[in-house]
């Protein structure tokens, strides 16, 4: 016969199971994350804008993002 605590046991441990799994999937979505804004940092080159001021030519590095 299943008692009460069984049930506790069964639910509990299939609630520790999920929140397990969020948190592995969390800490993979945030890692993805962070995998990919550093590697479009390494593909994306930042470009190269010129302003001319009179003589004075200045060069300023602007980021894509």
């Amino acid at each position: 016969m299943i008692d009460i605590s069984t049930n506790v046991a069964v639910g509990a441990g299939s609630i520790l199971l999920f929140a397990g799994f969020m948190l592995g999937y969390t800490i993979a979505w945030w890692q993805r994350g962070r995998y990919l804004d550093k590697a479009l940092e390494d593909v994306a080159e930042p470009q190269i804008t010129t302003l001319v001021v009179g003589d004075l030519e200045t060069r300023f590095r602007r980021s894509q993002g």
